[in-house]
């Protein structure tokens, strides 16, 4: 909704009265919105309209007449009004645009996108059409998605039938609050041409006390139940707010305390005989029970620039504020000001640059001096429409510079924001922990609905985050039977910290919500004496939906909160004391030559021994087929196991962690499973001759043409001192068996097995 300035900033966007005395009706509703004046232009429109004759000024007056009701936010009305214009046959391609932001604000967007697609049929060079087909999408993926925010009416103590925004708290408690308000007891009773509504006054109200008896309603899952005020303390008078604060020919308006709370700033536009003379900031200090001297921060800008909206940083060093200077990116920008003690003024505006700021409108800042982040509304970027409440980060690793003092700022979402205008944020902050100090507070929105119960224009919500508290739990179990482990060892690595957990009697083994912070990545590892490691990546923190959380209603400090179970399990180790297949390195018949996937396949292996397990030894075992003599296969087996081994060498294995071993045809594969034509079972030499099939049988003979390895220790010292043959460098055992210790032992039989360490 970025055609002009919108309505919300006309809160604060003072401008003068304008009652031009031009002949015609026409000539002075025009003038009157050109001024920005809706609520003035409205009515005189309506009358233009009722006593024009002339055809083409009737369709001008329509849709000038819907614009009206567009910008003072009267969706309703201007749908009916932007649809009889159309009827009339308006030729300009903006009414499609302007009904389209109206169906977008009352969230019928099926609606509104055709009547985008209309206007970017009829204006195909504009990219403003675009741009709104992309928000629309947004909307509607955001709203989909839904939120760990909470959003209700703040009620009716602190919102009334007129404009009631830009909450601020003055004490560390948060017992007493002060907003902006234009209802009825107000102190003036002149009316804003922009609005209106008469000129706003800078109210306060002090926190409901508890009585004890009784129960407060409790959040629900959607639903978060605000703070309730005590209306007998709502006053514009008190504390000399009705003495030098607020006065009756000007507006005030969105207010900001200093740390301490005896230091105001607030947004004051002064008229004089009904002609607007700017807005400035200005500031009260509070001595001896009241507010005293009121006086104007002087912010050196050219005297006809509007400064507005302050924001003040803890040691009262940094003023934020929003402006409209020559040499900014767009309408109105964020700026920032330092304060120097020695010549006891503000310096010169600093823009925040383009991570803040945009081509469109950009206003209400809030700094959190807690976390240092930003937040503030913009009308410029691509969101919701209207105007958006975002957060820019504090930029840890900027260069200095002011322009990289954030980062890029991020759009609340929904139900933050809608399609309405959304601004004028503010966190309670006296109970919320030192890192996580943003989890609720009041915003202001002239959003319409029975699900947000408004009590008029604009209203004041309050807001809370739903923090997500995680677990992880799981089982460990032996994949060869399916039985748990106990005593594995599973650690939970976070980006900062690990923790360690080992698993029961049943293989379980647990994490709770102390262990994680939301929006990390977390690695889990388990090891298990002579099992293989397990690693497992996939445990994350990151944008969990809501709707896969559960709702904690338990009393305690995390009611009202969520809880995200994550399970892993079962995890299936393989024991080392097992021989693993290397599934692609196989022979040709009668060849002990490796195949490139053979040779790919050992540099996982070596990749494997060289980072994951450097002090492990194993065996590696070379299978023949159950064809050939006793004595080619004994001797073919080793050299296909030396040839492994002679590669892995040359990948930088150590020699003394590689055992060789021939096989020959003493172990037929198992098939645990019916596999490519194969039936489940032993390829023996009985099973092969019942294949029908030579195709089958020579299939058969492959899979036993084979190499697999054996983990032998995790210790290759020990390992080589209970192996002394082996570390006396004899370079061939004939007829050895390796126990499953690991021990090499040799026998007196004829076991057709080589061993030989390399050097």
């Amino acid at each position: 909704m970025k055609i002009q300035k919108y309505v919300v900033f006309a809160l604060l966007v003072f401008c003068s009265f304008s009652y031009g005395q031009n002949s015609g009706d026409f000539i002075k509703a025009n003038k009157a919105f050109d001024n920005a004046e809706y609520g003035k232009a409205e009515l005189i429109f309506k009358r233009a309209y009722s006593r024009s004759d002339d055809r083409n000024e009737k369709n001008e007056i329509s849709f000038r007449l819907a614009q009206c009701y567009f910008y003072l936010g009267n969706y309703k009305k201007a749908e009916t009004n932007f649809k009889r214009t159309i009827k009339m046959r308006y030729d300009n391609p903006l009414v499609h645009y302007y009904l389209a932001e109206c169906y977008k604000s009352m969230e019928k967007f099926e609606k509104a996108k055709e009547q985008y697609d209309i206007y970017i049929k009829l204006e195909p060079d504009d990219p403003k059409g675009l741009v709104a087909l992309e928000s629309l999408r947004l909307s509607q993926e955001w709203i989909m998605n839904g939120s760990k925010y909470r959003v209700v009416n703040a009620g009716g103590t602190l919102n009334s039938k007129a404009n009631d925004f830009s909450p601020s708290f003055r004490d560390k408690k948060n017992e007493e609050l002060y907003f902006t308000s234009s209802r009825e007891d107000v102190l003036g009773k002149n009316i804003n041409q922009k609005t209106g509504q008469r000129f706003t006054d800078i109210f306060s109200i002090k926190l409901k006390e508890q009585d004890g008896k009784g129960s407060r309603k409790k959040s629900s899952k959607s639903t978060v139940v605000p703070p309730e005020w005590d209306e007998a303390t709502l006053t514009n008078i008190a504390d000399g707010l009705g003495e030098i604060v607020n006065q009756k020919n000007s507006e005030e308006g969105v207010v900001a305390f200093n740390k301490r709370g005896n230091r105001m700033l607030f947004t004051k536009a002064v008229f004089q005989k009904n002609k607007y003379q700017g807005r400035r900031i200005y500031s009260a200090t509070f001595r001896g029970k009241k507010f005293r001297d009121v006086s104007m921060e002087v912010i050196p800008v050219d005297t006809i620039v509007d400064v507005h909206g302050p924001s003040l940083s803890g040691d009262e060093k940094t003023l934020f504020f929003a402006a409209e200077i020559e040499g900014g990116f767009g309408g109105t920008d964020i700026y920032m000001a330092r304060y120097d003690r020695r010549k006891k003024s503000w310096g010169t505006p600093e823009n925040l640059g383009e991570n803040v700021n945009s081509s469109g409108n950009e206003g209400f800042p809030y700094y959190s001096d807690v976390t240092k982040n930003l937040y503030f509304s913009s009308d410029g970027r691509v969101g919701m429409g209207g105007l958006d409440i975002y957060k820019a980060v504090h930029n840890e690793s900027g260069d200095g510079s002011t322009e990289k003092l954030f980062n890029v700022a991020e759009n609340l979402q929904y139900p933050v924001n809608t399609c309405y205008d959304d601004f004028g944020i503010v966190f309670q902050t006296h109970d919320q922990t030192q890192t996580e100090p943003e989890l609720k507070g009041f915003f202001s929105s002239n959003r319409v609905g029975s699900k947000w119960k408004s009590k008029g224009n604009v209203d004041i919500y309050y807001f809370d985050k739903q923090q997500i508290f995680f677990s992880l739990s799981g089982q460990v179990i032996d994949v060869a039977d399916g039985n748990p482990i106990q005593g594995a060892k599973v650690e939970l690595i976070g980006p900062t910290s690990s923790k360690i957990a080992l698993t029961d009697g049943f293989g379980k083994f647990s994490f709770d919500d102390t262990n994680f912070e939301e929006g990390e990545d977390y690695r889990m590892v388990v090891n298990k004496d002579w099992f293989f490691q397990q690693t497992d990546t996939t445990i994350t923190t990151k944008n969990i939906n809501k709707r896969d959380c559960k709702y904690i209603e338990d009393e305690g400090p995390r009611q009202g909160h969520l809880a995200f179970d994550m399970y892993r399990g079962p995890i299936e180790m393989r024991t080392m004391r097992r021989p693993l297949v290397l599934k692609s390195v196989l022979f040709d018949l009668g060849k002990s030559d490796l195949r490139d996937a053979s040779k790919q396949e050992l540099d996982s292996l070596a990749s494997l021994l060289n980072n994951d397990w450097p002090n492990v030894v194993i065996e590696l075992r070379s299978h023949t087929d159950l064809r050939g003599s006793d004595t080619l296969n004994n001797r073919l087996s080793f050299d296909r196991a030396l040839s492994c081994v002679n590669y892995l060498v040359e990948k930088g294995v150590d020699s003394q962690r590689l055992v060789p071993v021939g096989m020959a045809d003493t172990e037929p594969v198992v098939l645990d499973n019916d596999e490519s034509g194969l039936s489940a079972g032993v390829l023996s030499a009985e099973y092969i001759l019942k294949l029908k099939t030579e195709k089958l049988r020579n299939m058969a003979h492959q899979k036993n043409r084979r190499t697999d390895f054996k983990v032998l220790s995790d210790d290759v010292k020990k390992w080589l001192r209970d192996n002394p043959d082996i570390k006396e460098g004899k370079k061939v055992i004939k007829n050895a068996i390796i126990e499953d210790d690991g021990k090499v032992v040799p026998v007196k039989k004829e076991t057709g097995n080589f061993i030989q360490q390399i050097d």
